[in-house]
């Protein structure tokens, strides 16, 4: 079952990285992938049926009332996503016969927008324990300082990418269109998106190490 999760996990993550960039993928190809992140996503919630069971139980830290209100806005941001992607659909939808509003291409953008910058969060509330293994690893390693190097470059690569792909724009709809660059290659949009979303995601686990060893350092 746990494989399973990660399995889907994955290809959920891969699905939203290529969907951002819509000018590079025909439509058509764009709202069938989509269609898949959807029913990946239904198929994610009803594996973790558990984590709705215990929302109103046990005591809640900090850290479980990020992780909660995180998760929540990203199941919001979803929802949006799929209520305004069946709304602007002209491909897989279309049999609906639904008329494209301007609300559902504004909704699209802000849903899309937010749930990248959630799916991020979420991603770097629970990397810890992968970035925790590396470390102990590459420690007194040879390749030591090459490994952190890495980690300092995609870092400031990312804060690059976020800025370049406007997604402050977008977050908060300054611009009534999506705006892309297509003299670009696809390699460097999708490479900017990812980079992104690991900046954002190693943003998270810093905060939660400073806040863990503060924790420690009161402890003792």
């Amino acid at each position: 079952m746990k494989k399973k999760k990660i399995i889907i996990d994955i290809l959920m993550y891969i699905l939203f990285i290529i969907l951002m960039g819509h000018h590079i993928t025909e439509n058509l190809i764009h709202e069938i992938l989509g269609t898949l992140l959807f029913v990946l996503f239904i198929i994610h919630n009803i594996l973790n049926y558990r984590f709705y069971k215990t929302i109103f139980k046990g005591k809640y830290t900090i850290k479980r009332t990020i992780i909660l209100i995180i998760d929540l806005l990203l199941l919001i941001s979803m929802i949006c996503m799929i209520i305004s992607a069946i709304n602007i659909s002209s491909e897989v939808f279309s049999f609906l016969n639904i008329e494209s509003k301007i609300w559902g291409r504004k909704l699209h953008m802000l849903s899309t927008s937010w749930g990248f910058i959630f799916m991020s969060i979420h991603i770097g509330l629970h990397i810890n324990i992968l970035i925790n293994k590396l470390n102990k690893k590459m420690k007194n390693n040879t390749f030591e300082y090459v490994y952190y190097l890495i980690l300092i470059l995609i870092f400031i690569y990312g804060i690059y990418s976020f800025i370049k792909l406007n997604f402050i724009s977008d977050m908060f709809l300054l611009n009534a269109f999506k705006y892309y660059d297509f003299s670009e290659s696809p390699i460097i949009f999708y490479l900017n998106v990812l980079s992104s979303s690991i900046f954002i995601g190693l943003i998270i686990y810093l905060i939660s190490c400073i806040k863990f060893k503060r924790k420690k350092e009161n402890n003792e």
